[in-house]
């Protein structure tokens, strides 16, 4: 089943998608260089460029990659572990002498 919207509200989705295409157009589709045009659409632009920028994430706020952060982890262990007289090399945990019997 189809629905069909009013003639309104039609009207006003036809009207968002071109304002979008044409702020995105403008800004060669980088949102962070978005800026509404002088004219009769610059109200409904500035709506529109306030919409995607509540909707989108900063790339500070951006959550880093798993793999980025596991090699955050290697190379500050390995830079601690070449500090201050550590033993041993990145990565490798170092024997205990002791055995099962001296821990109980």
């Amino acid at each position: 089943m189809v629905t069909i919207p009013p003639l309104g509200v039609a009207r006003t989705i036809s009207s968002n998608r071109s304002t979008l295409r044409r702020v995105l157009k403008r800004a060669d589709y980088a949102t962070s260089e978005m800026q509404a045009a002088e004219g009769p659409d610059h109200d409904e632009e500035m709506m529109v460029i306030r919409r995607i920028k509540a909707g989108t994430m900063s790339l500070n706020d951006y959550p880093e990659s798993r793999s980025r952060q596991k090699r955050a982890d290697r190379d500050a262990l390995a830079s601690w572990e070449n500090e201050g007289g550590a033993t041993g090399s990145a990565g490798k945990v170092p024997k205990t002498t002791e055995s099962q019997n001296d821990l109980a």
